[in-house]
């Protein structure tokens, strides 16, 4: 796995740092570079636009693309019919039409058997990981992002002069989708940056079981701000804007995660944990089309490339909350705190 380096400049051109980098050592690479015109992508998914989140943030990073010229074609299905999403895949790898094929969460084992049956197709695989020559694993470090979403939630649970909605309960929680190891990464470092504020803080923690059970996310925050909990932290995709809806149907504070969910509920989102996804998307299409990806690898994107951070609600966050996750984000940047992950 290589870890994208520290450096000025956009995540773009980081990316594009990492990667070449990785074709100096060896290994599988893109071949020559390609006119926009002559390039084209897509993304088979296991979800629905429309989530406020995860897949509408890699939809921004097509459109983009295909802003540039590039061909894009994304095929949605419903996250309840698992054979539609391997039969687009399927189809995308067997036509012969795509330079890139992109998939995500739900994918692996899809993934794992289709891309050696079509050796020459390239993919990138993102948000999760596999070993393949001629895929692009791309992972997010999630727990990174998630310890400054920690000592945001701390803060805010016990400055109830700044963030009147608190009640200095010594509660915050976490309602996450299922229980995987990507969702645990999340879990993990969110506690250490509660523990950080203050070690005797309470972190619940709920699953709603799936992704996209809007109403059960709700009734689990519900239920979490009802014992005491002042803050929530959405880790549940797009089942997460019931989380955010239960926040601000019973007055309380809630994070955002993936895409900047702040504006859906302005009164009552502190911030959200960005995940650059479709800044990588974007990133990856232009270092296939140049051919400068090297294929059979994974890269990993934190807070020291801006590949995860925290985006504030202004209206709600102020500048003294805001100074302690800066100075936790430089402690973990500067190598002098090292967040806990489940991931190797």
């Amino acid at each position: 796995m290589t870890r994208i380096p520290a450096r000025s400049g956009s995540l773009a051109a980081l990316l594009a740092v990492s990667v070449l980098a990785l074709t100096a050592c060896g290994g599988e690479s893109g071949g020559g570079a390609k006119s926009a015109s002559d390039f084209d992508a897509a993304y088979v998914m296991s979800d629905n636009l429309g989530d406020k989140g995860f897949n509408d943030s890699a939809a921004a990073g097509f459109k983009k693309a295909e802003a540039e010229g590039v061909g894009t074609k994304l095929l949605q299905a419903s996250p309840s019919d698992p054979q539609t999403w391997r039969q687009n895949l399927e189809e995308v790898s067997g036509s012969g039409k795509y330079d890139l094929i992109f998939t995500g969460p739900g994918m692996h084992d899809n993934l794992a058997a289709v891309a050696p049956q079509h050796p020459d197709q390239k993919y990138v695989f993102f948000d999760d990981e596999l070993e393949a020559p001629n895929v692009l694993s791309v992972r997010y470090a999630q727990n990174e992002g998630s310890y400054l979403a920690g000592i945001l939630a701390a803060t805010a649970s016990k400055d109830t002069t700044s963030f009147p909605l608190s009640k200095n309960t010594d509660k915050v929680g976490v309602v996450a989708g299922q229980d995987l190891p990507g969702i645990q990464d999340f879990i993990v470092g969110f506690k250490q940056g509660v523990a950080q504020v203050d070690p005797a803080m309470k972190v619940q923690v709920s699953f709603v079981g799936n992704f996209n059970d809007a109403q059960k996310a709700y009734d689990l925050t519900k239920t979490m701000y009802q014992g005491g909990t002042d803050v929530v932290y959405n880790v549940s995709g797009p089942a997460g804007l019931g989380i955010l809806k239960a926040a601000a149907d019973t007055g309380h504070y809630a994070i955002g995660v993936d895409s900047d969910q702040n504006a859906l509920y302005p009164k009552n989102v502190l911030a959200s944990m960005l995940k650059q996804i479709g800044t990588s998307v974007h990133a990856s299409i232009n270092q296939a089309k140049d051919g400068e990806i090297e294929y059979g690898k994974t890269v990993i994107y934190g807070l020291d490339n801006d590949g995860v951070d925290l985006v504030y609600n202004d209206a709600l966050v102020p500048d003294s909350a805001k100074k302690a996750v800066s100075e936790a984000r430089t402690d973990v940047v500067d190598g002098k705190v090292k967040v806990a992950s489940v991931l190797k």
